[in-house]
């Protein structure tokens, strides 16, 4: 049996348009998974080690270490640290709002 033009032609193009259809669920999917492979906490805090390690290297050793610097050291440190909060809480509740919401509705008294 043999198949009209245009039957055959119907065929082709859906086969495309489902080959379509998977390459995008396929690429938006791995683009999803990559994402959040690559803002995993331990994956920042991986990334965070190798830059203080890096940072480390590079500096020079000098014999005293005053009140300054240690301030500015923790400040850094707390810098690093509220930025890795503010991203958990963005990544779990979608905004700092949605946060203080859901707080506030566990810790609520009334049922």
């Amino acid at each position: 049996m043999h198949l009209n033009l245009d039957d055959e032609i119907y065929r082709l193009e859906s086969r495309i348009a489902s080959c379509k259809g998977q390459l995008t669920y396929v690429s938006r999917a791995t683009g999803r998974r990559a994402m959040h492979g690559l803002a995993s906490p331990a994956m920042l805090a991986a990334g965070v080690a190798v830059g203080f390690a890096v940072g480390g290297l590079g500096r020079r050793r000098r014999n005293g270490v005053n009140g300054h610097d240690q301030a500015a050291g923790a400040s850094g440190i707390a810098g690093l640290l509220l930025s890795g909060a503010m991203w958990f809480v963005r990544e779990q509740y979608g905004s700092p709002a949605d946060f203080a919401r859901a707080m506030i509705e566990k810790f609520s008294r009334k049922p």
